[in-house]
Order: C-alpha cells, then structure tokens, then sequence
C-alpha cells in the first residue's frame, strides 16, 4: 500500500484500505474452504474464540470509552486472518511459497530503491529517518517484507553453495540500506527469527542459514557505518531512559490519572526507546486494576501522558484494554501455537517457515505492536494450529508404507 499510493503521489485513502483489509480474509477463507471440509477444531481455536468473547464483552460493558469505529474494522480484520488461514496446510504452504518469495523480493527491492533515493534527498535531516513518500514507517515496513522473504529463503530453501552466495548478494544490498534508515527493532526480531531457523533446521543446511545471516550482520554494520553521526545519536538512546522528577507534571486528560507513570517522567519524545518504556510503565501500571475484560480498545491512550501513542506491546495491550482474560487467552494462544509448532518443524521446512515468522511476528509485536493491526499475527496464528491439526506429509508417507506393508504381508499369508 506504500508503493501503491506512493507511486500515484497520494498519502493514502482509509476507504481503499479498509477494503482491502477486509476482502483479503474473505478471499481467503473462500479459497482454502473450496472442498467444504471443516477443520478439525482443537484447543487452540477454544481459545481464539474464548478470546473473541472477551472482546465482545469489553466493548459491550465499555461502551462509553469504545476506541473509534476504523480501529474496531481494523480489530475485525485482524481477528479474520486467524479464521481465513485456519485451513491452509502444508500443502497450500508448498504450493503458494515460490509466488510468495517472488511477490516479496520485488517489493523489498522496490522498497530498498526508493529508500536509498529518499535518504539521499535527507541525508543530514533532523531525524535520519527517510520519510518514504511521506511515510515516517515505511523502512520498517519493508525491513520486515526483507525479513520474512528472508525467513521464507532459509526455512524452505534446498541450500547449495552456489544459492547461498546468490541470497547472500541479493539481500546485502536492502539489509544494507534499511540500516541506514536507522530501522532498528525488526532487525533484532529477524535475528530471532534466524536463530530458530538454526535450531530447527537439519544439522545439513545449518551452515546456509548461518552464512546468510553473517552476510546480513556485515550489510546492517556497513549500512550503520555509512551515517555515523545518526548511529552514535541512537545509540545513545539507549541509555537515555525517561526520569522523575520532584513533582508531577500533568499533561494527561484530567486529575484522575496524575498518578501515572508517564505524568511523573520527563521523557525524550524524540527517542522512541524512552517512548516505549514509559507507555510499558503505563501499561503495567494500569493492568492490575484492568479486572477481568479491561477498559475497552485504544482506552490506553486516555490515561496516558503520552499523547497519541498506544502501548507498542500488543500483549500488555492485551491484558489493559481486554483485561486479565483477554491477555492470558492471547499469551496461552501464542504458546500453545509455537509450543505443538516445534516437532513438525523440524521434520516440515513448511512448518518451519510458519514457526520462524510467527516467532518473527511475535517479537515485533513487543515494540511495534498494535492489536488491532497484528493482522499478519494472527493470519500466521491460524496456519500455525492448523499445521498442528493435520498430520504432516512426512508422517503421512511413512504411515502409508507402513500400511502398505501390511496389507502385502497379509496377501502373502
């Protein structure tokens, strides 16, 4: 959507959006369900739907603080994306894979061109970060379009020298560039969505995803190196945490919240690391008096003294706006899609992809989370249970020689 509205020179359009979001889902759902077979309802979707209950509730019982009516569309689609997904299995995985990798690599190398154009243009400006055809987010969009097309190369490839030189050039070049937008956090989750790939890999192609990722260490290190001044600036943000002071400043909505963490801080609005850890300290601050199904959707953002801003952690926006039950269903959903993910992982490169995305996914949710925009989460969320409910094709072939072996001896007799 950067590039398409970008490229015709217009700042975006909620309309056109809007219904592209929601017919995404549906095309999904219609797709995967062709044969009208339902899925195999487990545990997992217990809890997904327990989870749509809780939020149904706090938006029935906290009616008068409800978040705008965009955010709940947006909430709605997001929630579509685990029912659209929850039928697409290993072999709809396989199938849609080699489109996937395509589809991805022109829009990360569209990305990383129009980025480093962009950056030119504002090499010395105030923030280091290139505002992409307006967009002050589009470096991490597409950072994390080069990490999951990166996830996809090194859980599915059948790695070669030769193919591992190949990747390692071809992605030196955005990894290189998108460091130097200053994007930060989504390279630390795509190094955690690496370091999975190495533990759930055959020990045979170990070495392809460890050579890949040193390549992407040394282009984020050259990328960093070529705006020192920048680098050093945000590197500096990282001890430059909020701090208190003597008395309160009130910059909140009304007396009742003065007691907030983020009234008491004088915080950098200029470092998002100090950002984030002052609207977690909200956030926890506010969760043990959430009670059972919170205040109700973007109800954080009228508390905080941080204006306009959401927590950027989508599990302790979780546990403030839809309560105790809605951040426990979440973190149980996560763990029970991970957890049962892992085995078919290491035997499945289909299941492996899903395992390292979602992981990706999740970690990007603890600094630029939003829930009613963690859409690919929860679409990852879906395939992921349903990958746990169907037997995978290596068990499937071996339970077949098996059978097939059983009945030749039986004829024998």
């Amino acid at each position: 959507m950067v590039l398409a509205f970008g490229l015709i020179g217009s700042a975006g359009n909620s309309i056109a959006t809007g219904i592209l979001l929601l017919l995404l889902p549906i095309t999904l759902f219609l797709l995967s369900h062709r044969d009208a077979r339902w899925p195999n309802l487990g545990l997992a979707d217990g809890v997904f739907f327990g989870l749509v209950i809780v939020v149904l509730l706090s938006f029935w019982t906290n009616a008068e603080r409800a978040g705008s009516t965009k955010e709940y569309l947006l909430l709605v689609s997001t929630f579509a994306g685990y029912v659209a997904t929850r039928r697409i299995d290993v072999d709809h995985i396989n199938a849609l894979l080699p489109a996937f990798k395509r589809t991805t690599a022109i829009i990360v190398m569209l990305g990383a061109c129009f980025t480093a154009d962009e950056m030119v243009r504002e090499w010395n400006g105030p923030s280091g970060k290139p505002l992409v055809f307006g967009f002050n987010a589009a470096g991490t969009y597409f950072t994390q379009a080069l990490s999951v097309l990166t996830i996809a190369l090194m859980s599915t490839d059948d790695p070669s020298p030769r193919r591992t030189a190949l990747i390692s050039a071809l992605l030196f070049l955005p990894a290189a560039i998108f460091a130097a937008a200053m994007v930060r956090f989504t390279f630390i989750a795509l190094a955690g969505g690496l370091l999975i790939a190495t533990i759930v890999t055959e020990s045979g192609k170990r070495r392809h995803v460890v050579a890949v990722a040193l390549v992407l260490f040394f282009a984020i290190g050259a990328g960093l190196a070529a705006r020192p001044n920048f680098t050093m600036q945000y590197a500096s943000y990282v001890l430059d945490t909020p701090y208190g002071l003597d008395a309160p400043v009130l910059m909140g909505p009304s007396e009742a919240h003065r007691d907030m963490p983020s009234c008491r801080l004088t915080t950098n609005m200029r470092n998002s690391i100090a950002i984030r850890e002052a609207l977690a300290m909200d956030a926890l601050y506010l969760i043990p008096g959430a009670g059972f199904i919170g205040t109700g959707l973007d109800s954080f953002m009228q508390y905080s003294c941080i204006k306009a801003h959401e927590v950027h952690v989508s599990i302790l926006q979780m546990a403030v706006e839809f309560g105790w039950l809605g951040g426990g269903l979440f973190l149980v959903l996560i763990a029970i899609a991970i957890g049962n993910l892992v085995p078919t992982a290491k035997r499945s490169c289909e299941a492996r992809f899903i395992l390292c995305a979602l992981s990706f996914m999740v970690m990007v949710s603890l600094a630029h989370g939003r829930v009613s925009r963690d859409g690919a989460l929860f679409a990852l969320l879906g395939c992921a249970v349903d990958i746990m409910a169907q037997p995978s094709r290596s068990t499937a072939i071996v339970s077949g020689m098996y059978l097939t072996n059983h009945k030749s001896q039986q004829y024998m007799r």
